[in-house]
């Protein structure tokens, strides 16, 4: 896949994803502009906000927690997983709201209720669901290829 076709299904098909990511980048900008980091991302954008929790992704704009200085692979992995989650939103379209983004939101606040109640999850359990494991292989292979370039 190549930029122009990337950009052309996030404002057409991805479109639903893609405006809460853009009102989510102009309160960023306008409001905690010395608070963020944003890097390239792919074809994408991600933005640090600050603070210690994974990431979410709005269509071609994805938001993490604060690693790129702290925890290298962690910002890594993070980075290449919402990219992934940005490619599911161009292929899975308006539908990308409910088979994807509603039940990650759950599934990761999910794990974080039940680990403050002393419940353990091993490194495989968040992504042993399709959608997660998915996210990961996509934006991993997506991004060595785009960076190879």
């Amino acid at each position: 896949m190549n930029k122009t076709i990337y950009w052309a299904l996030q404002v057409t098909w991805g479109i639903i994803m893609n405006i809460a990511g853009l009102f989510t980048y102009l309160f960023l900008i306008t409001f905690m502009k010395n608070k963020i980091k944003i890097h390239k991302n792919g074809y994408s954008v991600i933005i640090e906000v600050g603070g210690n929790w994974g990431g979410v992704n709005l269509g071609a704009l994805s938001l993490c927690g604060d690693y790129s200085k702290t925890n290298g692979y962690w910002f890594e992995h993070t980075r290449r997983h919402e990219f992934g989650h940005s490619i599911q939103n161009i292929i899975f379209g308006p539908l990308h709201l409910f088979i994807v983004a509603i039940p990650s939101f759950i599934r990761y606040w999910y794990q974080r209720i039940e680990i403050k109640k002393g419940k353990y999850f091993d490194g495989d359990w968040y992504e042993s669901i399709w959608f997660e494991s998915q996210a990961t292989e996509w934006g991993t292979k997506a991004i060595e290829k785009i960076e190879a370039k």
